[in-house]
């Protein structure tokens, strides 16, 4: 049938040939100009038909041998046509009329010759003349476009894009979805298990999403549930260039995207540019924007009984879906050739009509809702068709990176689109309908109230209808960019109305969640006081923020800012809008000029107390904008501005404006109110503008200034007298610089890439704050100089700078600065904070140079403030300028003296110690003239070693050796005025050693120059201040005069050293009575001690009650020290008894009456100790605590005695002079006197047990020494395979030649232990090595036993193992010397050597 697109058929063709029918109608196609069709059979049979006159054109039946399954026509040029047969034959026809007799005649084109296999679908690119004429975009970027033609086609594995013409070429290879993919679930369709999904195919010139406003050839590729899109991409026409005349750049082929549809789709066909629909297996027919990628329609096809084909699926083709074992051939459903587009229409091939699908368009089905008086619905369907179509062609449209004037009503285009005109219309229809029947409010109400009734009054009915009303307003506006009807005739109408207050309600949210970002000058007017009435100013500041202020009217949205004081959205227009940044300090500079006139700005509030002044409020607000910009970040934002160069120019900009010396108004600063021209007030000032800075905050103002002298990018000019770099620092030459003042002559408009000097910016500041007498005279008084704080603030200031060595001040004010620092000092409550404080006085006088200041004076503040490392460094600096001529001699060891006394007086012990090199250096000589000078230092030095000693007395000792080796005497002597105390230390570091461990040569070369009355005057100090010193020292040394030391002892009481110096003198019984007396005081003091002991302490809790005890009770842990130390010295008083006891009980008095007799003198004492202390009388706990101090003193006196008293000496001690006495009483003393000789005895018992396993070992080690020997590699360094010359040995010479064998195996043949270097060396060798073949054969021909007893017989006989094989006639690890074996051997006592047979 051919239809016209109507209700009835207008013609029909009969497809009878000669009689015979061609067989069911399979495909058609009708060309691009109507006038032709092509049909398939399933015969195999093509009829080309004349559709107006209805009779065959042309029937082809050889071409195709299978029934035709799809049939195409090419393009409208050409009577060109692609045909598909059910075997997977594919032929590309073309038709040509012949003028003269008007038949048709055809050439053939095998574009597939069935090897590939069943071609399950095909499809044609439509022709851009055809389809969506018009709306392609031809450029020269596509050359292409025109002439190419491309079918896809789908076999069961893949599909495939293939160029006919200008030329064929397959161009892509599409890969079949995974099964999973194709039937995710066929449970969920309810559809067969052996139901096999077709490809289905449809080209179409489409938009996509993300592909630009480009409409470019789409091939959507349906498999089951699977729906993808391939998108053709061309070159550009510069790629082309270089392209002869018959090659092609052909267009690459990719994914694009894709998505899963609910069921099995069967049929796919394009609509438009942009709106796809799909037949699925369930009869849903959908509609997807393929923009938008979203859902347009869905429909159900149930009742329309399309027409469908059965597909015959070949073998191999059944074998790629086939899930069984069986095979067969399978026939398969396909609604393809049902579905086909014409002019945004869908005809439907059903088994009784023809129906056709228009699409409704958006305006058609807004217009149906407007006469349905379904407004709202109206515009939310207009505002999606908007978003969908116009707004996405607009932003593809839009080159990237221009700058987006969209939002503002004059910029917006002009010449908009008719849906645009239409759309708003449609607003403006419905606001006015909206506002013509609004609900009247009650004029007697001026509140929201509840009616009697319980409904809503009429005043809050028409409140709520101009709410909804304007948010409808203003978000259609803003999603449209219809701002010019926003704040046109809506604004316009809601004022007649009188409802600005809800539109501007409305307006404030779209702003600050950055949707709204104009607002008009009239309605932002009404907006400002709307804000003043109900939240407040702010509110319009927090609005501007958010606004895009370049498309704003500059003059009036200043103006409106200026009147109302919101300078923080004046900072934001300026720097964003016009790229400004002095200008808006200048305005609020202003503004704070004439509050600063109204009122005394010295009258601040307190630190947190009451609210912000004017003053103080306008003044912050510049500074923290100074601050911003400074660190290269907008305000109030913080957002880093761009480009980096606009950043370097904004900072010298604003000091140089800072830096105007008098007020001058620039040329962008226009005034609200006539200023006069000659300044009064607080705009007469000095350098106006940092002044009135520094009197909002002069620390905050200077801690701006230095962001800006810190940014590491921000670049100076150079003074004139010259610059050198010194640590990345433009740092000016010399001393004194007095720069010249900015001339306050206006400012240019230019951009300024350098600010001004550093030193122009201290002495400004300097103007201000700290004016000298003549700045005064010529400006008068400056508030500022009157101020602490900012002069705290600026010396603290001019600190930093000092020390980074970046600007130079004048001595005054140099002096002012180090006084602010040492107060700063004194001020610090910890140490760490004096430190840092201590850290910053020295970096800075280290950067200043010497005449920056007057150190005379500084020296006095800082000496007078306790900080020590800088009044050292400044008089060391003074003790170091003698060869500059600057100070005398005498000033120079003042300072000398003064650093020693700065080393003395610091914290730090290891800083202290450094005073030593210090002096050593000082007065070695390297920095001093003459040996005058280094005389008047020696003698200060001396001056100050009693300190050097008592800090450190081996350093000192050491400096004493390096110093004043040659006048020791002296400094021993000045040592010992007043307390004495550093003669001792001093003497004691030498003679004890302590110096010879750390400096041998210092030590040895002092104790050498020590002569005896040293050692006498260190015997008198040490009996004098450390008396239980002196009988060790006496000991152990011998340089002493023993009466004289003996009278010291006495002097001071020091029994021990009285009792050696007695028995030294021969007087040993006195020695032993002195020491036993003071024995037994010591032991009556103990027991003083011990009473003062609670008896809950004396009666030893367990340790962790006794720990807590001491711990809350100190005064107990106290009296246990006490009587520690108590113990310690009866201890020792003991022990020196000993120690007589010993010297004299040696050899020769150990037989004697006298040597025992000491030993039980003392024996005797301790024996008795009980009696004389009175035991008995004392309570148990103390008396407890004595016995066992006792019976540890006895033990240690009987251990001792076991090497001078013998046994049966001490037992007939015990038993005679103890005959009468009850056990009891000797109980103790025989216990220890057993105890002490078991312990003797079995020291002595594993004493023997050691011996015995030493010599067992030292056994083993002998007997291995003669078995093992050495081995022998050569003989006097040549090696002993060489050895190869045969001579008769018979030489007797040399019996008691040896052989020596090194560490390294070579011999040497010795005689005796003398070296034979001489030609004797062979006959003595031969000798050697003869005695030892004798002594081998002999042993051999004396064995008659068999082999195993020769080797037992070895063994026993101590032969060594090559001998044992030499026996046996093994080799071993010899060699052959003249036809004698030479082996290994070894020599019984000497490693190394080989000695005749007869000394083993």
């Amino acid at each position: 049938l051919r239809h016209q697109l109507s209700d009835e058929a207008d013609s029909s063709v009969d497809s009878t040939r000669n009689g015979t029918r061609c067989g069911s109608v399979t495909s058609i196609d009708v060309s691009g100009n109507g006038e032709a069709l092509i049909a398939g059979y399933t015969s195999g049979v093509l009829i080309l038909w004349d559709v107006i006159k209805g009779v065959m054109l042309k029937v082809i039946s050889d071409v195709h041998p299978s029934p035709i399954s799809t049939v195409r026509f090419l393009n409208e040029k050409d009577m060109k046509v692609v045909t598909v047969d059910s075997g997977g034959l594919v032929n590309m026809l073309t038709f040509n009329k012949n003028i003269l007799w008007s038949t048709y005649s055809m050439d053939t084109d095998c574009l597939l010759d069935g090897t590939a296999g069943q071609i399950l679908a095909m499809h044609v690119l439509p022709s851009p003349t055809i389809k969506n004429k018009g709306n392609i975009i031809k450029s020269p970027k596509d050359p292409l476009i025109n002439t190419l033609v491309l079918i896809a086609l789908s076999s069961e594995r893949s599909s495939f894009a293939i160029a006919v013409e200008p030329e064929i070429n397959v161009l892509h290879r599409w890969a079949k979805p995974s099964q999973d993919e194709i039937l995710p679930g066929k449970e969920a369709f309810e559809i067969s298990s052996n139901y096999t999904a077709l490809p289905c195919l449809s080209w179409g010139w489409s938009l996509v999403i993300g592909g630009g406003n480009v409409i470019t050839p789409i091939l959507a590729r349906a498999w089951g549930c699977k729906l993808q899109f391939l998108r053709a991409s061309f070159q550009s026409i510069e790629s082309n260039a270089g392209l002869s005349k018959n090659s092609y750049e052909w267009p690459a082929f990719g994914l694009h995207d894709e998505f899963d549809s609910t069921a099995p789709i069967v049929a796919v066909e394009w609509l438009g540019e942009r709106s796809l629909a799909y037949l699925t297996l369930t009869n849903e027919f959908t509609v997807v924007d393929t923009v938008m990628m979203t859902m347009l329609e869905r429909l159900n096809f149930s009742d329309f009984k399309l027409v469908y084909a059965e597909f015959s699926l070949s073998r191999s083709a059944a074998k790629e879906f086939e899930t069984s074992e069986q095979c067969n051939g399978r026939s398969c459903s396909t609604f393809q050739n049902s579905m086909r587009s014409s002019d945004k229409r869908l005809l439907l091939l059903c088994q009784n009509e023809v129906r056709s699908i228009s699409i409704l368009g958006a305006k058609q089905r807004i217009s149906s809702l407007e006469e349905d008086g379904e407004w709202l619905e109206a515009l939310a369907l207009a505002l999606d068709h908007y978003e969908n179509t116009i707004k996405s062609q607009e932003d593809r449209q839009r080159v990237q990176g221009e700058k987006d004037n969209s939002k503002h009503p004059e910029f917006f285009s002009v010449t908009r689109g008719e849906d645009e005109e239409w759309i708003a219309k449609l607003l403006i229809r419905y606001f006015n309908l909206a506002v013509d029947n609004a609900p009247e409010a009650d004029p007697n109400s001026t509140f929201s109230s509840q009616s009697s009734s319980g409904g809503i009054s009429r005043l809050d009915l028409a409140q709520s209808h101009f709410q909804m009303l304007a948010g409808v307003c203003v978000e259609f506006c803003v999603i449209v960019r219809r701002l010019d009807l926003l704040f046109g005739p809506i604004f316009r109408r809601f004022l007649s109305v009188n409802r600005i207050s809800v539109f501007l309600d409305v307006l404030e949210p779209y702003v600050l969640n950055d949707k709204l970002n104009y607002i008009a000058p009239e309605a932002m007017s009404h907006f400002v006081e709307h804000c003043k009435v109900s939240n407040g100013i702010a509110v319009v500041e927090r609005c501007l923020l958010h606004m895009d202020v370049s498309i704003m009217d500059f003059d009036s949205i200043i103006s409106l800012l200026r009147r109302n004081e919101m300078y923080s959205a004046l900072f934001h227009v300026f720097s964003h809008g016009l790229n400004d940044f002095v200008t808006p300090l200048e305005i609020i500079l202003e503004r704070l000029f004439d509050v600063a006139d109204e009122r005394d700005t010295s009258n601040k509030r307190r630190a947190g107390v009451g609210s912000q002044t004017q003053f103080e409020k306008f003044g912050y607000k510049a500074i923290l904008y100074l601050q911003h910009c400074f660190n290269g970040k907008s305000f109030p934002q913080e957002i880093k501005l761009q480009p980096e160069e606009r950043v370097t120019s904004i900072r010298p900009q604003l000091l140089q404006f800072l830096q105007q010396e008098s007020h001058c108004l620039s040329g962008n600063f226009k005034p609200d109110v006539m200023i006069s021209s000659e300044p009064v007030g607080h705009r007469a000032l000095i350098y106006p503008y940092m002044q009135l800075l520094l009197m909002v905050d002069a620390r905050a103002m200077l801690d701006t200034v230095s962001i800006a002298l810190n940014a590491p990018d921000s670049e100076f000019m150079n003074a004139e007298s010259g610059f050198e770099s010194i640590g990345g620092w433009e740092v000016e030459v010399g001393a004194e610089i007095n720069t010249a003042k900015t001339s306050g002559n206006g400012r240019e408009s230019k951009v300024v890439s350098s600010g001004p000097e550093r030193q122009q910016i201290i002495t400004m500041l300097s103007a201000i704050i700290l004016p000298d007498e003549n700045e005064v005279k010529l400006h008068g008084a400056i508030s500022l100089s009157k101020s602490k704080t900012a002069a705290n603030a600026f010396l603290d200031f001019m600190a930093v700078y000092l020390t980074k060595g970046v600007v130079r001040a004048n001595k005054t004010v140099t002096h002012l600065i180090i006084s602010r620092m040492v107060d700063r000092f004194q001020s610090a409550s910890t140490s760490d904070q004096k430190r840092a404080s201590q850290k910053e006085i020295l970096e800075l006088l280290t950067a200043l140079p010497r005449n920056a200041y007057e150190p005379e004076h500084v020296l006095q503040i800082i000496e007078g403030a306790g900080v020590h490392r800088a009044a050292l460094l400044l008089h060391q600096q003074g003790a170091s300028a003698w060869h500059e001529g600057n100070e005398s001699e005498d000033r120079r060891s003042h300072h000398f003296t003064c650093a020693i006394s700065c080393y003395l007086g610091d914290h730090d012990f290891n800083f202290r110690t450094e005073v030593f090199e210090y002096a050593k250096n000082e007065c070695s000589g390297a920095n001093t003239a003459d040996d005058t000078d280094v005389k008047k230092l020696k003698h200060a030095l001396l001056l100050k070693l009693p300190e050097l000693v008592n800090l450190d007395a081996i350093l000192s000792a050491k400096l004493v050796a390096e110093l004043y080796i040659e006048q020791l005497d002296e400094v021993v002597a000045f040592l010992g005025k007043g307390e004495s105390v550093p003669q001792f230390m001093l003497l004691n570091s030498i003679i004890s050693g302590d110096l010879s461990k750390v400096d041998v040569v210092a030590g040895s070369v002092l104790t050498a120059n020590l002569t005896m009355d040293h050692h006498q005057i260190y015997l008198a100090l040490m009996a004098r201040l450390h008396p239980d010193m002196v009988y060790d020292y006496l000991s152990t040394h011998d340089n002493y005069r023993p009466e004289e030391c003996l009278k010291l002892c006495k002097q001071y009481d020091i029994a021990d050293a009285s009792a050696y110096l007695l028995e030294k003198m021969g007087n040993v019984s006195s020695a032993l009575q002195l020491i036993l007396q003071t024995f037994e005081g010591r032991m009556m003091s103990l027991k003083r001690t011990v009473r003062g002991l609670s008896t809950t302490l004396s009666s030893r809790p367990s340790k962790r009650f006794q720990f807590d005890f001491k711990k809350n009770n100190p005064q107990i842990s106290e009296q246990e020290s006490k009587q520690k130390k108590e113990v310690e010295g009866v201890t020792r008083i003991l022990i020196v008894a000993l120690d007589l006891c010993e010297r004299n009980s040696g050899l020769k008095a150990s037989h004697s009456e006298q040597g025992s007799q000491l030993w039980f003198n003392v024996l005797d004492r301790l024996i008795n100790a009980k009696g004389f202390l009175r035991l008995s009388k004392e309570k148990p706990a103390h008396a407890e605590i004595i016995v066992g101090v006792l019976s540890n003193l006895l033990q240690l006196t009987m251990q001792r005695m076991v090497s001078g008293v013998p046994l049966s000496d001490l037992v007939r001690k015990v038993t005679t002079d103890n005959s009468g006495s009850r056990l009891g009483e000797l109980r103790e003393m025989i216990m220890s006197l057993l105890r002490t000789y078991g312990h003797e005895t079995d020291v002595f018992s594993g004493a023997i047990k050691v011996m015995n396993e030493d010599v067992k070992k030292m056994g083993g080690l002998s007997h291995s020494s003669k078995l093992r020997g050495g081995v022998i590699r050569s003989i006097m360094g040549k090696p002993l395979d060489e050895f190869n010359v045969r001579r008769n040995i018979t030489s007797n010479d040399y019996k008691q030649g040896l052989l020596k064998v090194g560490a390294n195996g070579d011999a040497t043949f010795c005689d005796g232990d003398r070296a034979i270097k001489n030609g004797r060396n062979r006959d003595g060798l031969a000798s050697a090595l003869n005695r030892l073949q004798s002594r081998r054969k002999s042993s051999i021909e004396s064995d008659d036993v068999d082999h195993e007893r020769q080797k037992t017989v070895a063994k026993l006989s101590m032969h060594s193992i090559s001998e044992v094989c030499y026996y046996e006639g093994q080799s071993s690890e010899t060699a052959i010397y003249g036809g004698i074996v030479v082996g290994a051997l070894g020599e019984a006592q000497s490693y190394g050597s080989l000695h005749w047979i007869h000394s083993s």
